[in-house]
């Protein structure tokens, strides 16, 4: 496809890949979206929290002073800030969900996520926590961490998110 974009034209080829079968897993790596962090990891490890929360918020501030001041030139630089946002926390969960993918193929499991759909209707905050959950892109990286689990051959199940952070995943015990 010839794509016309902001000025510039881009070539956009797209090519079919074969799917490699699914392995056997020995276990799965469980993974619980947050907004604290990203992803955490049964492992341990946590993904990416505080630097993009902090970059969120830098950018909330810079979006509210040129909202008030309105000017031609200030909604350009909106429009730029904001492209160049979702650039960001794109890139962010590409190297979220490589290395969750990455993991789980470097130790033969599967992969375990929430099924987190319908979670802004579901959950009711204050006005503060809104902007929060609403810039959380738990659906994007949802699909990354699916086609490069799929792309890697490594199975993918959506468990129940009710009670998966305060269960224990050792021993079941909830509290």
């Amino acid at each position: 496809d010839l794509v016309h974009r902001d000025g510039m034209w881009f070539l956009y080829a797209t090519i079919d890949v074969p799917e490699p079968e699914l392995i056997d897993p020995d276990g799965f790596l469980g993974v619980d979206m947050g907004i604290a962090n990203i992803a955490y990891d049964s492992d341990g490890t946590g993904y990416a929290g505080a630097t993009l929360n902090g970059y969120r918020r830098r950018q909330l501030r810079l979006r509210k002073r040129l909202q008030a001041k309105g000017t031609q030139s200030a909604k350009r630089l909106l429009a730029r800030r904001r492209r160049k946002e979702a650039r960001h926390a794109t890139h962010t969960n590409h190297v979220i969900a490589k290395t969750i993918v990455t993991e789980a193929a470097r130790t033969g499991r599967g992969i375990a996520v929430e099924k987190l759909t319908g979670i802004r209707d579901r959950v009711r905050l204050r006005k503060p926590q809104r902007v929060t959950l609403h810039s959380w892109s738990f659906h994007q990286l949802g699909t990354f961490l699916t086609y490069k689990a799929r792309r890697a051959g490594i199975p993918l199940v959506q468990v129940d998110p009710r009670y998966t952070s305060q269960t224990c995943n050792r021993c079941g015990h909830r509290d």
